[in-house]
């Protein structure tokens, strides 16, 4: 007869959890593993629980589970749900998407750099290709640096992700919406669903400062006399862009205008402009945009949905009313908040300060395209 076993899955993944907590009880709920469990030594300590649940999390993605930490009652309880098995990745939809971005970039490049005002008037010496390459290498920096941050930060915690999928665009925004990565399971705390919030945008961000600095160097002071000249000889008419605080900030360091001039944007210039908008638009604190991993990791559930609802409200007054709609949209008939597997321990006092240099960004980003909210 073999001996009695008191593990009720597989006696080297309950280990892990017993080395880094008390276990008071352990069963089946609905053939979920579940434990009831206590720090070591009797008393709460955050940072200890955060470290003991971190290598439950890594043994338990060793064994094909996913271990969730939560308070319920006064006890923290632990549950173990199997992860589905990984599919064989494929690539074709992603370099397929990647393409069909790089059309819709450089058509809204050639638009851009073609006009007759560049081409006759201010810089009659470059080519086309020239400006519509660089303003696709701009774009696709910005974005492409940005989802790669998020793949990185992903990989260094662990985190199943796919590869970015680049979003097509019609011209006037310039030709994309970004990209995005999907990931397959929570991150393991309140630190690193932080991390993989902030990290994209922040390097986006930095490469739009990067292009920004490039662009109103190499954009071109004119007379408003100018403008009207050209208006009424190519048939062109001159619209203003509503500028996030970065690009109003940096013009009168490197690209101070006179009176009765203007600043005629370099495509350089309107591809750090799409990075500004987009940026912001991320970091609105929604649901699953890059500000809802950010702020989630900040709040719980319950405030977290009720600053969602505030961001939407925020994305409509700027003038996003599609993207509002689709968004509210997946918020609401979605399965509701997971959050980070274990979402009891509280984000570290480094990233809540960090928790600034996000505020600091949507307020460098911010573009209005509804004048109304002004």
């Amino acid at each position: 007869m073999g001996g009695f076993s008191p593990y009720i899955i597989d006696p080297e993944l309950e280990r892990a959890i017993e080395f880094g907590f008390l276990v008071e009880d352990r069963y089946l709920e609905y053939n979920v593993p579940t434990f009831i469990v206590s720090p070591r030594g009797g008393i709460y300590q955050p940072t200890v629980v955060k470290e003991s649940f971190k290598k439950v999390v890594r043994e338990s993605r060793k064994k094909g589970y996913l271990p969730f930490l939560r308070r319920e009652e006064g006890r923290l309880i632990i549950r173990l749900l199997e992860k589905k098995p990984a599919d064989k990745p494929s690539y074709r939809r992603n370099i397929l998407l990647f393409i069909i971005t790089i059309c819709t970039i450089s058509y809204d490049g050639y638009l851009r750099s073609a006009t007759p005002i560049f081409t006759k008037e201010l810089i009659p010496n470059v080519p086309v290709f020239v400006n519509v390459f660089l303003f696709l290498i701009s774009i696709l920096g910005i974005f492409g640096l940005h989802e790669l941050a998020h793949k990185f930060t992903s990989m260094m915690e662990g985190v199943e992700a796919s590869m970015p999928y680049f979003i097509p665009a019609p011209p006037g925004l310039g030709g994309t919406l970004g990209a995005v990565i999907t990931q397959k399971e929570p991150p393991a705390n309140r630190d690193a669903l932080f991390d993989l919030g902030l990290s994209g945008p922040l390097i986006g961000f930095l490469a739009t400062v990067v292009i920004s600095i490039f662009g109103i160097t190499h954009s071109f002071i004119v007379p408003y006399t100018k403008l009207t000249e050209w208006s009424n000889k190519y048939g062109i008419g001159f619209q203003g862009l509503p500028m996030p605080p970065l690009i109003n900030l940096l013009i009168p360091i490197l690209k101070p205008v006179p009176s009765n001039q203007t600043l005629l944007l370099h495509p350089l210039a309107f591809a750090a402009w799409v990075g500004c908008l987009v940026t912001f638009l991320n970091l609105i604190p929604i649901w699953q945009l890059d500000g809802g991993h950010v702020t989630r990791a900040l709040l719980d559930a319950k405030k977290h949905r009720i600053l969602s609802i505030f961001g939407l409200i925020v994305m409509l007054l700027s003038g996003y009313y599609m993207m509002a709609i689709i968004i509210s949209i997946l918020m609401f008939s979605s399965r509701g908040d997971v959050g980070p597997l274990d979402d009891i321990s509280p984000l570290s006092s480094g990233r809540k300060i960090l928790s600034l240099v996000y505020i600091a960004i949507i307020a460098l980003t911010f573009v209005v395209l509804n004048p109304l909210i002004l």
